[in-house]
């Protein structure tokens, strides 16, 4: 098997296996959502914490911290937004929201261009702008049809999203990253276990299988995570657009067939929207890779060398034939 095959098989178990996930929450029904999330918490930062001191990364990790303070604060910041994201997704699919979970992923990819945009100063391309047109319509159309804005939902992904710009801004291994978020929101969530132990809230004791499925929680938060890490460095990030529609499409069909949670006609239409706009993103993605792998094929020919995460651009001061011939960083 090659590498882009690994990365692949790799990127579609790490999004099967988020796909999967409203199945092991509904598990927890009848613990509370924010306990819930605190044990999620206590035990990825245990389970990283474990992975970095097998990978004998953990002086390196301390290292970063001390030397990086700037870094380590956006880490620090994206260790609480995706602990606000875990919890939205919890208590959503607890109360019985899983399609709003749905709606909320499939919107992240284009959040994720409204950030790049806002962000990082990045250009979109006339029909991403047309994407995000066609999701924002499909949001404005449930809110007028059922006079509520889908909170679950945008709260979602907004939080991925930031998380993901996050991760944009910081360079680090997934690992030691993944480690440093976790740690950073551990001991808030300790102290809150505690208080809820102390002040009599808590559904301690448990009995021993919902004992095991609270201490798998890091398991299940981690693996996809570093799946997804493996992935990345192996495959284009256009074929990893594509495969990151299996989750919250599993989501979708596990909240309408199996908990049976209502589809009214509106939410149908934003669905359908957001489905559209994402048909308009994933269509210019790949017009997009095609049109960049024949600028570097016609490079190759020419004998001219690629830099790694470059592209050509026109440089008008150069003859007729040679005007790709220089390059600039992404």
């Amino acid at each position: 098997m090659t590498n882009p095959q690994k990365g692949a098989a790799a990127a579609f178990l790490a999004y099967l296996w988020w796909g999967s996930m409203p199945f092991y929450w509904k598990a927890l029904q009848s613990i509370s959502s924010s306990e819930i999330l605190g044990h999620r918490v206590v035990w990825s930062a245990a389970f990283t914490l474990v992975l970095t001191l097998l990978g004998g990364r953990l002086g390196s990790a301390v290292s970063y911290i001390s030397r990086n303070k700037k870094n380590s604060r956006l880490l620090f910041i994206g260790g609480y937004l995706i602990t606000l994201n875990w919890g939205l997704y919890v208590w959503a699919i607890n109360v019985g929201h899983i399609l709003e979970t749905s709606l909320g992923y499939y919107i992240n990819p284009l959040v994720s261009m409204l950030f790049g945009t806002l962000l990082f100063g990045e250009r979109l391309r006339a029909a991403q702008k047309a994407a995000i047109a066609t999701a924002v319509a499909g949001v404005c159309l449930q809110i007028a049809a059922l006079g509520e804005v889908p909170l679950v939902s945008l709260g979602i992904a907004l939080t991925f999203g930031l998380y993901g710009a996050m991760k944009k801004a910081v360079a680090l291994e997934s690992r030691e990253s993944l480690f440093i978020e976790t740690i950073s929101v551990a001991p808030a969530a300790l102290v809150y276990l505690l208080y809820l132990q102390f002040a009599g809230r808590a559904d301690f004791p448990y009995d021993p299988a919902t004992t095991l499925l609270l201490a798998g929680t890091g398991v299940m938060t981690s693996v996809p995570l570093l799946l997804f890490a493996f992935a990345a460095h192996r495959v284009r990030l256009t074929t990893i657009g594509f495969i990151q529609y299996v989750s919250p499409t599993m989501t979708f069909l596990i909240g309408t067939f199996v908990y049976r949670e209502g589809l009214s006609i509106y939410r149908l239409a934003t669905f359908c929207c957001i489905w559209a706009a994402l048909a308009i993103y994933s269509a210019d993605a790949v017009m997009a890779g095609r049109k960049e792998k024949r600028a570097e094929n016609a490079q190759s020919r020419e004998g001219i060398f690629i830099p790694p995460h470059a592209h050509a651009y026109k440089d008008p001061t150069l003859p007729r034939g040679k005007r790709l011939s220089r390059f600039r960083g992404r």
